[in-house]
């Protein structure tokens, strides 16, 4: 009759770890990089579950600072942007979704190192004229999407302790903004081009290649979104730094940093959820 107890005890462990998987898929958060340099801090910080490779991506899962992430790197432009958000948002089955990388600056005063927070996202580079007001999503009624309020200033403290907390090289006068970013499937790195994208959004602060179209999915997904980029050009070619060497040995870094300052605020918070029910 030994049999017994140890039946009861598999079936309440069962349970049990039903009941953690479960937690996790509710409180998991979908993690995006655009680049291999943006996602491999990341990728060598995580306590990993599995990986599961689906439509040519693979959906790396575990725990970063505590919390159940699945982290994804999509690569670059708007149609990779949104399959890997479509894969989170319907495979992976996370509760939001956090974006870091690179972007152009586009508003004065933005330099090299300095972070955007995302408030909203358009694409540049939609433009179905005569037929639709240039930049609104033909059918879709809109241009403009905004990101989820609560997970942007999640990102802006975020950002603002990583930058007080850890010496970054070349980092070390930057500041955070929040604001517009303008994406399309195009690399600004001219004049004419960087010029032509203020004239028509002169309230963007940067220009990058994903975020809009991760904001589109994200929007039919009902899931909220947070982004941050760090500024890594004028966006006009004209940027006096080493690229290869600020991206591998200081945005990588920050852009790792602000998500792990987010994630422990979120372990923070359901911690003392936990404490008070």
């Amino acid at each position: 009759m030994t049999f017994l107890p140890s039946l009861l005890a598999s079936f309440l462990a069962e349970g049990f770890m039903s009941r953690v998987n479960r937690l996790g898929m509710e409180t998991r958060t979908g993690i995006i990089a655009a680049m291999e340099s943006e996602f491999r801090d990341l990728a060598a910080s995580l306590d990993h579950d599995r990986t599961e490779k689906i439509a040519g991506r693979e959906i790396h899962y575990g725990l970063l600072e505590r919390q159940p992430v699945a982290l994804i790197l999509c690569g670059c432009g708007k149609v990779n942007a949104a399959l890997s958000t479509a894969l989170l948002a319907g495979h992976a089955k996370v509760a939001r979704i956090l974006v870091t990388g690179l972007s152009g600056g586009l508003a004065k005063g933005l330099k090299v190192g300095d972070i955007v927070i995302g408030d909203s996202f358009i694409q540049h580079d939609m433009d179905a004229r005569p037929l639709f007001p240039q930049h609104e999503i033909p059918f879709e009624g809109f241009s403009v999407i905004p990101s989820a309020p609560d997970l942007r200033q999640l990102l802006a403290q975020a950002a603002q302790d990583m930058l007080l907390l850890t010496n970054i090289p070349s980092l070390e006068q930057a500041k955070v903004a929040q604001g517009l970013v303008a994406t399309g499937d195009q690399f600004v790195s001219s004049n004419d081009g960087r010029d032509a994208i203020v004239k028509a959004l002169p309230s963007a602060l940067c220009v990058d290649m994903e975020s809009a179209s991760i904001a589109q999915v994200c929007r039919a997904a009902n899931l909220p979104l947070g982004v941050m980029r760090v500024i890594s050009d004028s966006a006009d070619g004209s940027a006096h730094i080493d690229f290869a060497h600020f991206v591998e040995h200081s945005a990588s870094i920050a852009c790792a940093e602000t998500v792990r300052y987010a994630l422990r605020t979120l372990t923070r918070q359901g911690s003392a959820h936990a404490l008070s029910v």
